[in-house]
């Protein structure tokens, strides 16, 4: 963090605050926020009678476009606290002083107490809703119900998984974060994690380096390569790994690693607690999660039992499962945010998650050091925006306690004595553990070979799988595995081809530990087919009386087998399907037709009966909209109007617009409405800086109809730069654009200067291609003269680029000119993170500095107001990790680039 110091100028400072955070053993750090007063004393002592330490500290006064207050921001560090010791103290700014607080400073490191105990929240981003206020007040009376006292006395650490913010403002870090937090913060220290929202944004990831001081925390003194982008710390006998989901470096991996490589050998150590924004699964916006995490991290956690969870938000709700392999438990705690809730979205059920509840949610985790136990508790209040309240009710526990104890292993009760015919049902044998600790899973593997690494069926099962809700009135959960015996596996009919088989178990206790696996069955299954069923379509959208293809594969071959499509909801038997084929053979093709647009399923059947062989197909058969937008381009903030017609009209059909590099269904949309009949206009309200793109899609899902619309949202979206700045006659312009959107129909233009595209004759042109960066050579224009190119967005006039300009010379030598990036030169690189840039061409202007990673993340965007000798002032960005940055200044209308390398 940068630290300005500054002299007192004004009085009456309304204090927001006090905020501890990062503390240790002997230390804390204290802040707040005021609108004057850069004075920031902190006095404290033992007895709120007697404080008598006065310690000073800094004042960082932070500025924020369309931030009209002032906002001074006050940081005083502490470092000469006893150990597990209660101390009050109170804030002063000026003639402002706060009331008298409590904290207690964190147990010695060398001898761990008897009980840890921390709460967890996150994803509180909304900014005039109350929600995670309310979460916190909730969470608050549990704890003093529980366990009495005021809460310093029971709760040592609070946890934020993320998204503190929307964006990274001023507004947003004083009221969405700073204030609701003040509940706790004063007497419990905050630390929080790196979110997908602290990057957006004004400031963006600044103002989340302005406001937390991380700079320092390292366990065993193992240094963050990223800053504070990611860091760690040890409290009590836990490590907390505070990752980044948003940095995604091989660095990152390697600094979690020299981590659990020292807390294997450290003693005093049983715990390692991770933190990290996004999930490494998610039942709601499936695929919506942290694969780098998932596949990356979790593989070094897991070298060694003392890692225990993983916490996570992004997702506004409750869930919790268990890492496949490993005695990890991952959660989400999310619930504080944006309404998340079931049928909102892209849903699976997945068999390494065992709950998901869409309610807001907070944790009270509690570690005691002598039993070597983690107790996990999550409560709920529900979600009252949607009109339903749990009365902070308790909706999962777990526990992990060490060490390790396996449950016994198992054996395959059922064991055929010739070839079997399917259906066939396999149980295992009783569960047992020597621990007397009650089952949570089953898993049976069968492969063909009896290698496990390569199954042909997979399946684990726990004694519960909360997944989906009752809905009104009461929006219980639904288990779904309730009636289940999930130590039988019935293996359906055709669901294994004809072939020797084997067949494994075993069996996983509620501490999350696997017993060995069971010896390998064989088995051989004859009467079936040659290979696994499966039906598919080439689309799952078409129109009225289009011809509807369906390959299948592998069917029994009855010459009676058969093809139908039914609309949705309708049940095949008792209703006649719309249109029907039979079959021919077991591998094939046959057409559908629909002649009424709706929503439709595919179905295989067997032998002109109703035994359906595979998974059906859903289909809508609809007319195809079309949308339009008044423009292409829109002034930031501008509303945006999008006309429909020949549209579907089906119930809950609706309208989205997503960030160009959004999924729907896997992000959520930025402005979403529903439509109204077949053709009709909705107005959006206006959006940030950025490119973006509407969709139609039907009945409340994601299935998209019609061809979606690229748009932008303000100017100077996208760079571009020519080669050289003089051209003679026969020469090529060689034009090298970055950050258009990836229209297809993007394209760059050449005019005569003074001429906006569209209004004066366009001299040539050429489509970018679906790409967001590239080069497109041009032929000099014939005629000399003063000359720019520019990029204009999908089709349209509207200019989303700088202007670079040229000239084209009558034929004379003139000597070649450096393009305008050679005149920004950033100096030194390689730098290890602190640098200037010089442009002399623009000395003695106010420039904006914008500096992105190669991913596109903006990681530093400051105004300055260069030199007479057009140089700037030292930057430090030695919080960032190592790597290629792009380098962006822009002055009006002109544009420089250039790279930096940190290392």
């Amino acid at each position: 963090m940068v630290i300005m110091i500054l002299t007192a100028t004004r009085l009456h400072a309304q204090i927001v605050g006090p905020y501890i955070q990062s503390p240790t053993d002997t230390s804390v750090w204290i802040t707040w926020k005021t609108g004057s007063d850069t004075e920031s004393t902190v006095m404290y002592g033992s007895d709120s009678s007697g404080m008598e330490e006065f310690v000073s500290g800094n004042c960082q006064v932070m500025t924020d476009e369309g931030y009209s207050s002032d906002y001074y921001y006050h940081s005083v560090h502490i470092s000469n606290l006893q150990p597990g010791r209660y101390y009050y103290y109170r804030v002063k700014s000026g003639t402002a002083q706060s009331v008298i607080f409590r904290f207690r400073s964190q147990p010695a490191l060398s001898s761990p107490e008897g009980t840890y105990r921390i709460l967890v929240f996150g994803d509180h981003q909304l900014r005039d809703d109350d929600r995670y206020k309310r979460l916190l007040l909730a969470a608050r009376d549990k704890v003093i119900e529980k366990y009495g006292g005021p809460v310093e006395e029971n709760i040592d650490l609070i946890l934020n998984d993320g998204d503190q913010v929307d964006a990274g403002t001023l507004d947003q870090y004083e009221n969405v974060h700073l204030k609701p937090s003040s509940i706790f913060s004063g007497n419990i220290a905050v630390m929080t994690t790196l979110g997908n929202h602290e990057t957006y944004g004004s400031l963006g990831i600044t103002a989340y380096y302005d406001h937390f001081f991380y700079d320092e925390l390292g366990y065993k003194g193992i240094v963050s390569p990223g800053g504070e982008n990611y860091y760690s710390y040890q409290e009590n006998n836990i490590v907390f790994i505070h990752l980044s989901s948003e940095h995604t470096t091989d660095e990152q991996v390697e600094w979690v690693q020299q981590i659990i490589d020292s807390v294997k050998a450290d003693p005093v150590v049983d715990w390692v607690v991770c933190i990290g924004h996004r999930p490494i699964q998610a039942e709601q916006f499936v695929g919506d999660m942290s694969e780098y995490i998932r596949t990356r991290i979790i593989p070094v956690l897991a070298q060694t039992e003392k890692a225990a969870l993983f916490i996570a938000g992004h997702h506004h709700l409750y869930a919790r499962g268990q890492v496949r392999d490993y005695p990890i438990y991952h959660i989400i705690s999310g619930g504080a945010a944006w309404d998340q809730y079931w049928g909102q979205s892209v849903e699976k059920d997945f068999d390494d998650v065992q709950k998901t509840i869409d309610s807001w949610n907070y944790q009270i985790i509690t570690f005691y050091t002598v039993e070597k136990e983690m107790a996990v508790e999550s409560y709920s209040i529900g979600n009252p925006e949607l009109g339903f309240a749990f009365n902070n009710v308790l909706i999962d526990s777990f526990y992990r306690k060490l060490p390790d104890v396996n449950p016994s292993r198992p054996s395959i009760m059922t064991v055929p004595e010739d070839s079997v015919s399917l259906p066939f049902i396999f149980v295992s044998s009783p569960y047992s553990s020597p621990a007397q600790i009650p089952y949570n899973s089953v898993q049976f593997q069968i492969s063909n070979n009896g290698d496990r690494s390569t199954p042909v069926v997979d399946l684990i099962r726990d004694f519960e799988d909360i997944y989906g809700t009752t809905g009104e009135p009461d929006y219980s959960p639904v288990d779904l595995n309730k009636d289940l015996d999930i130590f039988k596996y019935t293996i359906g009919k055709y669901a294994l081809p004809n072939g020797t088989y084997y067949i494994s178990v075993r069996h996983r206790d509620k501490n999350i530990t696997w017993s060995e696996w069971s010896d390998p069955v064989e088995f051989r299954v004859k009467g079936s087919t040659g290979g696994f069923i499966t039906m598919t379509t080439e689309k799952t959208v078409f129109k009225k009386d289009e011809n509807i293809p369906v390959s299948y594969y592998f069917g029994p071959g009855n010459a009676l087998d058969w093809i139908g499509i039914y609309k949705t909801g309708d049940t095949p038997g008792p209703v006649h399907s719309i249109d029907w084929k039979y079959v021919n053979g077991s591998t094939g093709t046959v057409s559908l037709h629909v002649s009424q647009p709706g929503k439709y399923f595919i179905a295989f059947f067997e032998n002109d009966g109703y035994y359906e062989l595979t998974g059906r197909i859903p289909v809508y058969v609809i007319s195809e909209p079309v949308l339009s937008l008044d423009k292409a381009g829109y002034n930031e903030g501008e509303a945006i109007e999008v006309t429909y017609s020949d549209a579907p009209g089906l119930t809950n059909d609706w309208i989205g617009i997503y960030r160009i590099d959004d999924v729907p269904g896997v992000v959520g949309s930025t402005l979403w409405s529903y439509t109204s009949g077949h053709s009709g206009k909705i107005s959006f309200p206006g959006l940030p800086h950025g490119y973006y793109f509407v969709c139609y899609f039907l009945e409340d899902g994601y299935t998209e109809a019609g061809e979606s619309v690229i748009f932008s949202s303000g100017s100077g979206l996208a760079s571009l730069q020519t080669d050289k700045s003089v051209y003679e006659p026969g020469e090529q312009v060689t034009v090298t654009f970055e950050n258009a959107s990836g229209a297809a129909k993007d394209w760059i233009g050449i005019f005569r200067q003074s001429a906006p595209p569209g209004i004066a004759p366009l001299v040539m042109s050429q489509y970018t291609g679906p790409v967001s960066t590239g080069t497109i050579s041009f032929e000099t224009p014939s005629e000399p003269g003063r000359y720019f190119a520019c990029l204009c967005i999908n089709n349209s006039n509207i200019r989303i680029s700088n202007k670079a300009n040229f000239t084209v010379e009558s034929g004379a030598f003139v000597p070649e000119q450096e393009s305008a990036s050679a005149d920004l030169m950033v100096y030194p690189s390689p730098s290890s993170g602190r640098f200037r840039i010089s442009a002399p061409m623009l000395r003695d202007k106010d420039v904006l500095v914008k500096i992105s990673s190669i991913n596109g993340t903006t990681v530093f965007e400051k105004k300055f107001r260069l030199t007479l000798s057009g140089t700037s002032e030292e930057i430090d960005l030695s919080r960032i990790g190592p790597g290629f940055y792009l380098v962006r200044l822009e002055a009006g209308d002109e544009i420089l680039l250039s790279k930096l390398v940190l290392r």
